[in-house]
């Protein structure tokens, strides 16, 4: 058997045990509007628009959602689908990163409604003959096995692409994640985002507000550093579970995963609507006795892992809070769905409040800005 020296690379041993962020280019508030804006995390209709995502009438839930859902012919279930990869967490600690997309795929299907049942990947390193590099694939690769025999989802296929470096270095690992899963019965979808004013809003999982390799830190901050929130795969479990038995018990209007920008970032999106809704909603929300113990921009943009955002009529709230405490996911009430305008985040005596639709125009113009031509933009001002 071939065994390449494997070492993990000063540098990457360093950004761990550094934390060093520069002071913020923006307040809280906006921090929100910058990370919703950042090519990462905005909305990527830009791209699907281009190709067919119709799949011959057979799409349920489009591009855009957590997980897209096609009808299988013929029958009454459905497959989902996600992709998930974060380049700067495997970059961080190449195990515990890898563990991550595997982990945040899972969560995008269930929220559908979805079982998770497996996964393919595109493995994408710099040269495997440096130790330092062959290090973050040996490491990454173990992150995901570990993740896929604990949600029992086995890796169906894939690929490796090595050598992918330029003159200024390797890239940053880059172990994409793509999982299936199986939704018994087509009707019992759910989309991803507030769907009807008045509805209960709850916040399942916990929330330490760690914040390294975090997009705050990253892109408001510029800093990427510190120890990343450790991937709870049991938690990670109990949260798919419980998704997959609320839509089964169609409790769920909506669900909707936290992962990059946190909190802050899963709330603006759910509030923001699918690309092809009429316009946004509203949310008048109060997580005041949420982690009371996070630093605010630890609560509203740590990206600590099995935690969702969802929606549910308030007939369904008692029967909802219930089915979480069996299955020992943690749930916290936070406020309603309003009609439109704005979303409110009430925090002790901070108040947060940001236009819906201001937020939507950043999300949904922040890709096509950047791809119009610069002769474009000149003859529109002419």
């Amino acid at each position: 058997i071939y065994q390449p020296e494997a070492r993990e690379s000063d540098e990457a041993r360093k950004r761990r045990a550094t934390v060093d962020p520069q002071e913020p280019v923006v307040d809280l508030e906006g921090a929100l509007e910058l990370l919703l804006g950042h090519p990462d995390i905005a909305s990527k209709r830009w791209v699907y628009e281009q190709y067919d995502s119709t799949v011959q009438a057979a799409t349920v839930i489009p591009p855009g959602s957590d997980a897209g859902v096609i009808r299988v012919a013929g029958t009454d279930f459905g497959l989902a689908m996600a992709i998930d990869c974060n380049a700067r967490l495997v970059a961080l600690d190449s195990y515990e990163g890898a563990k991550a997309p595997v982990a945040e795929a899972a969560r995008n299907v269930a929220a559908t409604g979805a079982k998770p049942l497996g996964i393919t990947n595109c493995l994408n390193f710099g040269n495997p003959e440096r130790p330092e590099v062959f290090f973050q694939f040996r490491e990454a690769c173990r992150g995901i096995a570990d993740a896929c025999r604990a949600f029992g989802t086995p890796v169906t296929g894939g690929n490796v692409s090595f050598y992918n470096e330029s003159p200024n270095g390797a890239i940053d690992p880059t172990p994409t994640i793509g999982m299936v899963g199986l939704l018994s019965r087509i009707e019992d979808r759910v989309i991803s985002y507030f769907d009807a004013p008045q509805d209960e809003v709850f916040i399942l999982g916990q929330t330490s507000g760690i914040l390294g390799g975090s997009a705050y830190w990253a892109e408001v901050c510029d800093f990427v550093g510190g120890d990343q929130p450790a991937v709870d795969l049991d938690a990670e479990l109990r949260l798919q579970r419980f998704l997959v038995a609320a839509a089964e018990q169609k409790l769920l209007r909506s669900a909707h995963d936290c992962s990059e920008g946190g909190l802050a970032v899963a709330l603006a999106e759910a509030v923001i609507g699918g690309p092809y809704v009429p316009g946004s909603l509203g949310a008048s929300l109060d997580l005041t006795g949420y982690a009371p113990d996070v630093p605010m921009d630890g609560l509203l943009y740590g990206e600590d892992g099995a935690r969702a955002v969802v929606s549910c009529s308030q007939a369904a709230a008692r029967p909802l809070i219930a089915l979480a405490d069996r299955h020992g996911v943690p749930v916290f009430r936070a406020g309603l769905v309003e009609s439109a305008g704005t979303l409110e985040l009430q925090v002790g005596p901070h108040l947060f409040s940001w236009s819906t639709d201001a937020l939507r125009r950043i999300y949904f113009d922040a890709i096509p800005r950047r791809m119009q031509h610069p002769d474009v933009d000149r003859a529109a001002g002419e």
